[in-house]
């Protein structure tokens, strides 16, 4: 058997690495369209402790400590400048996007797993499929621009608020969720360390908000000095880092109606994207990556282990569409509930 997977990224990775290490035998190719250190990104979170959950990618790692996991238990809200504290019911994990995917890649060069970076295979969206028994479209939302096939084509909707990925090196111990008005406008901030050193920063705000305050007229570095001074409660002087090609923007949920076609299979982001809010994007790749793994052992041939995956993946992804695309409407008309008591 011999699989291409499209794109370097953690649900590329996983599979990859989950299906050499089941069938060492098959030959597994990877390609990529950006070069070697352009890993976009700062922290994002995962389920429990590694090698405690199948669902965090560290669980597949030799030396996952190594990347500095950092574990959540509470969860805190400031609305109306009030701080309200509790537990969160489960264990999470926050760690460094950039180090899990290095680590994931190293990992899969250890089993003999070819990666070529700067693909130009990417760029002409011609597949080599007489060349592979399966391919797999694990490049992320940005698969949109290149309908391998008619049957694959997604359906995209974007989201009302603008947002922005930022990290500072400001600690939050805690999953932060803060509101904060600014004369008439509301910005919200979800905020939680991934490593000793740095916390992710997630800021959204209205359409409205993001017009009045002219924040799309603003370079870089002055957007981030107006968001800091904004939550400077929060970051105690501590400033937020951009990163070259993550600017405002709307979020774009990616979805389909089916997961493949022919000898093509969707994963992760490529097959369904869900709002940052809930945090499971990461997770989710994990857990479609291992469904297809466990249907490529089990079935006999690619069409029936496809048709298999299909069945278990879809109603996966879509129920995670669903409480995804609750939360972001909720956090769209939030500046209705602005005047309520988080009590």
């Amino acid at each position: 058997m011999k699989i291409l997977v499209i794109g370097a990224g953690p649900a590329g990775l996983v599979f990859a690495s989950q299906m050499k290490q089941a069938r060492p035998q098959w030959t597994i190719d990877i390609v990529e369209k950006n070069d070697e250190q352009e890993v976009l990104g700062w922290g994002v979170v995962l389920p429990g402790k590694p090698g405690q959950h199948p669902a965090n990618p560290l669980s597949y790692l030799d030396a996952p400590e190594r990347l500095s996991p950092q574990f959540l238990e509470e969860f805190k809200l400031v609305h109306h400048n009030e701080p309200s504290l509790m537990s969160t019911g489960v264990l999470l994990c926050g760690v460094e996007r950039r180090g899990l995917v290095h680590a994931l890649r190293d990992k899969c060069r250890s089993q003999g797993i070819s990666i070529r970076f700067e693909s130009p295979l990417l760029e002409r969206g011609e597949l080599p499929l007489a060349d592979y028994d399966l391919v797999v479209l694990a490049n992320g939302v940005n698969h949109k621009t290149s309908h391998f096939t008619e049957a694959l084509a997604p359906q995209v909707d974007y989201g009302r608020n603008k947002y922005i990925w930022y990290g500072t090196s400001q600690l939050f111990d805690q999953m932060n969720l803060v509101f904060r008005t600014h004369g008439k406008d509301v910005f919200i901030a979800h905020a939680y360390k991934y490593s000793d050193t740095m916390s992710t920063f997630v800021v959204e705000c209205s359409e409205e908000t993001y017009a009045r305050t002219r924040l799309g007229e603003m370079s870089d570095e002055a957007s981030a000095e107006y968001v800091a001074k904004v939550f400077q409660a929060e970051l105690g002087g501590h400033g937020l880092a951009s990163q070259p090609g993550i600017g405002w923007r709307n979020f774009m949920t990616l979805s389909h109606d089916r997961c493949h076609d022919g000898k093509l299979v969707l994963l992760g982001d490529a097959l369904q994207s869900g709002h940052f809010s809930i945090g499971h994007g990461t997770t989710m790749a994990v857990v479609v990556a291992q469904l297809l793994v466990k249907a490529l052992c089990a079935e006999d041939g690619v069409p029936a282990a496809l048709r298999s995956f299909e069945e278990r993946a879809l109603p996966l992804v879509q129920l995670f569409r669903g409480h995804a695309d609750n939360s972001r409407v909720w956090f769209e008309t939030v500046d209705e509930r602005m005047h309520l008591s988080s009590a």
